[in-house]
């Protein structure tokens, strides 16, 4: 069994990787987000912590006894990355799996709208500045770099290494999530690396 931390667990991606754990592992969960009120928990299997990262008292208080941290984050990028960075090394956590966005290494086909890529979008600046955070933390750390989400359940997903180009720009949440978990059962899994996921076309 290995203690997961969700950061995000109320987003769409927080949501489906929390519900795949509990379907697919016998993992102990902890959920962060600014308003846990939506969710509905198995106090077996899960604990809610309420708060902002960039508080360190429920922060602390969620990255506690943990062995693996999720992260999926959508605001205030660098400043809340750097403060989850902190609280791991206090805590001696040293597994980080953080959702990222594609299109950061100019990997979004051309075919499909070069603005997609970080030359031309000036978000993708933050999530660049959190993911070279991420990389440069020391931590086992793996970088997701998700196509687009659409409502689709197959389960259907390859993965490309930084400076691939991504074959597809879409995949599903399902396929996202079974990636994660497959990245917290193995600490050797794409460490130390940042890989896009996409749908894998026919």
């Amino acid at each position: 069994m290995t203690n997961v931390l969700i950061i995000g667990a109320t987003g769409l991606v927080g949501q489906k990787v929390t519900k795949y754990f509990l379907d697919k592992t016998d993992d102990y969960l902890t959920l962060m987000a600014r308003n846990t009120s939506i969710l509905s928990i198995d106090e077996k299997r899960e604990r809610v912590v309420e708060g902002d990262v960039i508080d360190d008292e429920p922060l602390m208080e969620a990255l506690k006894g943990n062995d693996v941290v999720f992260v999926a984050l959508d605001s205030n990028l660098e400043q809340s990355t750097q403060r989850i960075l902190d609280g791991m090394e206090k805590l001696g956590i040293k597994r980080i799996l953080f959702a990222s966005s594609m299109g950061l290494y100019n990997d979004v086909p051309v075919s499909d709208g070069a603005s997609g890529n970080l030359t031309e979008d000036a978000i993708l600046k933050h999530y660049q500045a959190a993911a070279q955070m991420v990389a440069d933390s020391g931590l086992n750390y793996t970088i997701i770099r998700p196509g687009n989400f659409d409502n689709g359940q197959d389960l259907n997903y390859e993965v490309t290494a930084d400076g691939e180009e991504n074959k597809s720009q879409d995949v599903s949440i399902v396929s996202v999530a079974d990636f994660v978990v497959k990245l917290a059962q193995d600490e050797k899994l794409g460490a130390k690396e940042s890989l896009g996921i996409s749908r894998k076309e026919a």
